[in-house]
């Protein structure tokens, strides 16, 4: 009984760790979306996740762009959740399964962040 506890305290650490340390730091420099990106075409499924993750880094990169806005980077964050689940649908309801080049790429990374995150001036 102990074992199974220590076990599920253990994965909850790592998945802990994960989302709130390796996540946050996986985009730090990233300046475009196909740097992320290593091979074509790409799984739509894995791409809406990356995108999500991105979202997240561009809330925390653009703080000073954001606070002259009057808007926190925790409001950021908000609006991106609460618009995250419309925005897939309306954006991705038509994609196909696969990206096949690197304008597809762009194209539906550029939607979906002014989509999620419709604030002016930020940047990826």
């Amino acid at each position: 009984m102990k074992l199974f506890f220590s076990s599920v305290v253990l994965i909850i650490a790592g998945f802990s760790v994960n989302k709130y340390v390796f996540s946050n730091k996986a985009y730090d420099g990233v300046t475009v979306v196909t740097d992320m990106i290593s091979a074509y075409p790409v799984d739509m499924f894995d791409f809406k996740h990356t995108m999500q993750n991105y979202a997240h880094h561009l809330c925390y990169k653009n703080e000073e762009t954001l606070s002259f806005q009057h808007i926190s980077v925790d409001e950021c964050l908000s609006k991106l959740d609460a618009t995250k689940i419309e925005c897939e649908r309306k954006i991705f309801r038509l994609a196909p399964l696969n990206l096949e080049s690197e304008i597809e790429v762009l194209d539906y990374s550029r939607q979906y962040t002014q989509c999620t995150l419709p604030y002016k001036y930020i940047l990826g």
